[in-house]
């Protein structure tokens, strides 16, 4: 039993602790301005779409900007995939020698949170705000939907890169193939893990969104994040490293989205004279 805590440890903790406006045209002469009038809300046209691209350059260039803060977390997450890259094996091999139909049933309940459930909850959070005229929650599901789009489109990318060997295939945790080489199986798309990443993107967007204003939102959605990790594990999907990465790299992607927008409405603050 000694790898299940340290499986669920180093995986869910780390993470427990120009657009258009809908702001109001003022009437001629007044130049009054509030808070509401900085807002940015995205609705679905050009605009939106054209931001994902900007989104898009402005994450990958984030590193270049990073102060000694932020290579301070990335030693850390690098220090964690070490550490889980060094026990990928034994972690591999404690879940597939303790798999029991009720811990089966019980994955089987969460592990959909990473492919099948995320995306209509997504599709769910705009069609209700668009219904109730919500705008908060209509922009809110364009900006966890372009996370999505933006974590998808790097992760895939490291995949054909990164030819990792699943471990449902491979008992080694260093078998690779050579870098853009074909896989019809696709045996060697472990690396990172797609599901974790997704869950962690949707989970890192309900935060920023809702985090502030009730406190219980992040536990919530990195918890199941996390759990969400582990079913790949347990159904020896992922190796522990991928689960990892896949999180931390949902987690950085979303971040940096929000980032983008509040330095986006910061500046048309700063424009408006506020």
């Amino acid at each position: 039993m000694k790898f299940l805590p340290i499986a669920f440890l180093l995986i869910v903790i780390p993470f427990g602790t120009c657009a258009q406006s809908d702001s109001i045209a003022t009437a001629p002469g007044d130049t009054t301005v509030n808070a509401a009038d900085t807002l940015i809300r995205y609705r679905i046209n050009g605009v939106y779409l054209g931001s994902i691209w900007r989104d898009l350059k402005y994450t990958v260039a984030r590193p270049a900007h990073w102060e000694k803060k932020d290579f301070i977390r990335l030693g850390a997450v690098a220090g964690v995939a070490g550490i889980l890259v060094a026990n990928d094996y034994g972690i591999k091999h404690f879940f597939v020698h303790n798999q029991t139909n009720f811990m089966t049933s019980v994955t089987d309940q969460i592990e959909p949170f990473g492919n099948a459930y995320s995306p209509y909850l997504v599709a769910g959070m705009y069609v209700a705000g668009v219904i109730t005229h919500d705008r908060k929650l209509e922009h809110g599901s364009l900006m966890t939907a372009k996370s999505l789009i933006i974590s998808t489109a790097i992760y895939a990318t490291i995949k054909t890169v990164i030819k990792r060997g699943r471990p449902t295939y491979y008992d080694s945790p260093f078998d690779f193939a050579a870098p853009f080489s074909k896989d019809p199986q696709k045996k060697h798309t472990s690396f990172p893990s797609g599901h974790s990443l997704t869950v962690m993107t949707v989970a890192t967007s309900l935060a920023e969104l809702y985090g502030k204003d009730h406190p219980w939102v992040p536990w919530v959605a990195y918890g199941i994040a996390g759990m969400t990790g582990v079913t790949r594990l347990y159904e020896n999907r992922h190796w522990s490293s991928d689960v990892w990465i896949g999180l931390a790299l949902g987690h950085f992607v979303t971040k940096s989205v929000f980032r983008h927008h509040r330095e986006l409405e910061r500046k048309k603050a700063v424009a408006m004279g506020f």
